[in-house]
């Protein structure tokens, strides 16, 4: 029963509710979401399908445009059917793995996509910490300089003034060493 077709008379059949008319437009309309045949003006729809013209029939009775319902059909993970000529040598089967394949790698390129993202903010995030942490190093160091310089001038200060004191307290002191008689001479 998988690979069986149905005529549109069988079809009408199974699906009552819904018009023949309408029936071949859902088909025409959205033939890539179908897997039917047209042979000389007749279409034979496979017995999967039922289901998929229930719900395009709900979707127009919801009130949904052409587009609309295409989209709805892609968004259920209805899968596009792609029709080809048997002459031209390529496989139907070989299309859709194809297809399937690159979805799953766009999904792949996706995620790895968002979690380069998140790397490159977090990455971003921990370099602004870092810029930060170094000004903060820079201006500690500038104000230990500028305290450093203070005291070193303060320090140079003291020893000019020791030296200074130094050298009035040796004068002072040589002039106590000298004879009574010296004072006299100078």
């Amino acid at each position: 029963m998988m690979n069986q077709y149905l005529t549109m008379k069988e079809l009408k059949e199974a699906l009552s509710e819904i018009p023949e008319n309408s029936l071949k437009r859902y088909l025409q309309e959205h033939e890539e979401y179908m897997d039917f045949k047209k042979e000389h003006n007749r279409y034979k729809i496979h017995v999967s399908e039922i289901e998929k013209l229930k719900r395009i029939r709900q979707y127009y009775s919801a009130g949904l445009k052409k587009e609309e319902v295409n989209a709805k059909l892609e968004e259920s993970g209805v899968p596009v059917t792609i029709v080809y000529d048997a002459n031209e040598n390529k496989s139907l089967v070989s299309v859709n793995n194809e297809l399937a394949n690159m979805k799953k790698l766009v999904s792949f390129l996706v995620q790895q996509n968002e979690q380069s993202r998140l790397q490159q903010n977090k990455a971003r995030e921990q370099n602004q910490e870092l810029i930060h942490e170094v000004q903060e190093l820079r201006q500690t160091i500038e104000e230990i300089m500028t305290e450093q310089k203070i005291e070193h001038e303060k320090v140079t200060s003291l020893l000019e003034g020791i030296k200074a004191a130094q050298e009035v307290a040796s004068s002072i002191q040589a002039k106590k060493r000298k004879w009574p008689w010296q004072k006299l001479f100078e």
